[in-house]
């Protein structure tokens, strides 16, 4: 193999003839070029397609630069399709880039980030040599006036039929026809040989695509001949043999070097099957506009992996979240996370000036005003519109209304204390599950619990936690739910446990009977039983921003219900409690005592039960729902409401539809679409308030698909552009933690 550093010296070119005189015409200097370094880091499936960003084919390896034109050729040239292509200002009269371009040359390709043309079959297979023009393979060429030029534009390049170019088309050529491959006329196999390797083949494809669908493990442990138990794949295919004998012979006496089963092979399917399914996703998303939602978390070998979700309507107007895909990612700054999450949209034609929403956690690289990521694609494209996960929010003002108020954060601690210490131990959570179900047995055959399938089964406590979504109302409800049986088990441990144990059951027993710990645990199942639902809501893919805001005005207005009317129901709950589980309530009319000897005669222990613990942990609640969802932080949510169908449209001021048209999407609508839409605006809420179809209309999806279904798409084309633009935000990044399920199947069994 030829040394990659070595030189490459050109030739000395002699005259044709030798009168040639030489005194009058010296000969030219032998040049010399060094060759590019290799370049070894790389991934085939995921290599760049931007023209003016990927590396030139004789920068890889030897052995694997055909491979790597193989994937260039299963993708293509790279052609963007483009709204506005960008002005050239050569001259005095500016030119740009034309799209039919692309029709009449289809090897053409185009960078956005660069706007210049390059010709891909002699990116392809074109030489390191500054005499092979350069400009149409690495440099690139803008000179849209000189396009049609015989003597310096593509037309010139392009040549006769021996040119660089055409050699290049034909080559390309060849390789997309895999008969004419070198190795395929010297290795002739026989239709049967074919057939068998065929089957082989497919064996493992469905194997994988089993495997894949169900989200199982590929690999064992032990894949060795000998193993008992050879991993998902292995058993699977095995399924297969002994199902059928044909694929039992050709798979047993398969040769060494196409058997098809290797972890390589096994990979290498499951990435075309990706590829397949990224397709159709950019098959729905066509040319509508659509929102970026992605998180990054670190995975079981700490390496950080960053999890990508298209959002979008599609074609029957449902609003789509589409897990697209899960990359690696050197760090978490802003500009790292931007430039893969380019490269990824670009490999599949999905242009960023098409982002017209980016959905992101609070974090400072996410968030940022000025260098977090919104802000960089904000550059590119000033449509994407940051929004703020309203799931995070939501979780974000749980844990700061738990933390806020003393009475409240003294629970939960004491909350999170009993749950530890019950169901940390194997033993400890039989005793639990044994106590719950003669608890159960007790309670049907006194007639308090109803019988039938799948009622009253056996539980566990569930631990509560900063980053999970509704953990502090599932460990709340779990514990009233099990609070008799977590009570038995900690008297039993304190009986018969050890010293060491007995003194922490003790301890656990005295605090978990205190009346302030069961009312605030009483007290925040009601609240957080509000603000759950909201979270729940909040998480559905379908949702859309107005849904979102309805549901957290519905919130505030339960909260501030319970706050004016709840007391009662609550003391009075609580008492029953107290009652059935011997715990001692103290007389609400006799005054607060803060301690044994302290005592407040100015205050009642009704009065410091409702105003200081239950009036302050509402206000504070909603405090934090008022400060993280401000309606002032973006305008355009507000705006948004205008398409309320509820009441017929009664928000509908075409004014307000004018604004937000022009202020927040004025790349979209044209100056003439803004006149349409001004027009429509007059007929279309008339139009909706009198169609009986529109009555029951509950969201503005809802609104969406009632227009298409009869028709009223085209009669009002502005008013339904501009009502899938609004759809298009997103609301929560609640689908991207769930794509990390994904990873870690990836990661911990594959």
């Amino acid at each position: 193999m030829a040394d990659p550093w070595s030189c490459r010296v050109a030739h000395t070119y002699e005259p044709r003839s030798s009168r040639v005189d030489h005194t009058a015409r010296p000969r030219p200097r032998r040049v010399v070029y060094t060759a590019r370094p290799w370049f070894t880091h790389y991934d085939i499936t995921s290599l760049e397609r931007d023209p003016e960003k990927r590396h030139p084919i004789d920068s890889y390896p030897l052995n694997e630069r055909d491979n790597i034109r193989r994937a260039y050729v299963v993708h293509g040239p790279y052609q963007p399709h483009l709204k506005n292509y960008p002005n050239n200002k050569r001259g005095a009269q500016g030119r740009r880039f034309c799209h039919k371009w692309f029709k009449e040359w289809h090897w053409l390709e185009y960078s956005i980030e660069h706007d210049k043309a390059y010709y891909f079959p002699c990116f392809l297979f074109d030489e390191f040599i500054p005499s092979r023009h350069p400009s149409f393979t690495e440099d690139g060429f803008n000179g849209w006036k000189n396009v049609m030029s015989k003597q310096s534009g593509m037309i010139f390049h392009v040549g006769g039929l021996t040119s660089i170019h055409n050699a290049s088309m034909q080559k390309w050529e060849n390789l997309k026809n895999p008969s004419r491959h070198i190795e395929k006329v010297i290795n002739t196999l026989s239709s049967q040989e074919v057939a068998k390797n065929r089957l082989r083949l497919i064996a493992s494809i469905e194997a994988v695509r089993l495997l894949a669908r169900q989200g199982c493990s590929f690999r064992g442990h032990d894949e060795s001949i000998d193993s008992l138990n050879g991993g998902n794949f292995d058993a699977v295919l095995g399924s297969f043999k002994r199902i059928n004998d044909e694929i039992n012979k050709v798979v047993d006496n398969a040769p060494e070097n196409a058997k098809y089963t290797s972890p390589k092979i096994q990979k290498q399917i499951a990435n075309i099957l990706g590829n397949k399914v990224r397709a159709m996703i950019r098959d729905e998303v066509g040319d509508s506009k659509f929102s970026i939602l992605v998180d990054e978390t670190l995975d079981v070998s700490n390496k950080e992996q960053m999890a990508i979700i298209l959002r979008f309507v599609d074609r029957e107007e449902l609003i789509r979240e589409r897990f697209f895909k899960v990359i690696s990612v050197g760090d978490t700054c802003s500009q790292t996370l931007k430039d893969e999450i380019s490269k990824v949209l670009a490999q599949y034609d999905l242009q960023v000036e098409n982002i017209h929403g980016q959905g992101y956690d609070g974090a400072n690289n996410m968030r940022g005003q000025f260098n977090g990521l919104q802000a960089l694609f904000l550059r590119e494209c000033h449509y994407a519109y940051y929004v703020h996960c309203f799931a995070h929010r939501l979780q974000l003002s749980l844990n700061a209304a738990a933390k806020g108020v003393h009475d409240v954060w003294q629970f939960f601690s004491t909350l999170t204390m009993i749950v530890n210490f019950v169901d940390s131990f194997a033993k400890r959570h039989s005793m639990l599950k044994k106590f719950r179900e003669g608890e159960i047995l007790d309670l049907v055959a006194a007639g308090t619990l109803e019988m039938g399938s799948g009622k009253n089964q056996a539980c566990t406590l569930q631990k509560s936690g900063a980053t999970r979504w509704g953990s502090h109302f599932r460990s709340i409800s779990s514990l009233i739910k099990l609070f008799g049986a977590t009570q038995a088990t900690i008297d039993d441990l304190y009986i018969n446990g050890v010293d060491k144990v007995q003194e922490e059951a003790k301890s656990i027993g005295k605090a978990l009977k205190k009346f302030d710990f069961v009312f605030c645990l009483h007290m925040m199942h009601d609240i957080m039983r509000i603000t759950d639902f909201l979270c729940q809501a909040l998480q559905k893919k379908d949702i859309d921003i107005l849904n979102a805001l309805h549901f957290l005005s519905i919130a505030k207005e339960k909260l501030q219900d319970m706050r004016e009317n709840g007391w009662d129901d609550l003391i009075l709950k609580v008492e029953v409690f107290c009652c059935d589980y011997g715990i001692s309530m103290p007389d609400m009319a006799t005054p607060y005592k803060k301690g044994l000897r302290n005592c407040d005669k100015n205050i009642t222990n009704a009065h410091y039960y409702r105003v200081n613990i239950f009036y302050i942990a509402i206000d504070f609640q909603m405090t934090e729902l008022d400060n993280r969802f401000t309606e002032s932080s973006l305008e355009i949510l507000v705006l948004s409401a205008l398409f309320d169908p509820s009441h017929s449209c009664r928000a509908f001021r075409r004014e307000d539809v004018c604004k937000l048209a022009l202020k927040y999407y004025p790349s979209d609508f044209s100056s003439h679409d803004r006149l349409a839409l001004d027009l429509e605006c007059e007929f279309f809420v008339v139009d909706v308030g009198k169609d009986p179809t529109f009555t029951n209309t509950t969201s503005t999806s809802h609104l969406c698909r009632r227009m298409m279904e009869f028709g009223k798409t085209s009669m009002y084309p502005m008013i339904y552009r501009l009502i899938c633009l609004i759809l298009t935000l997103p609301v929560s990044t609640a689908t991207t933690e769930k794509a990390f399920s994904s990873m870690s199947i990836i990661k911990k069994k594959t």
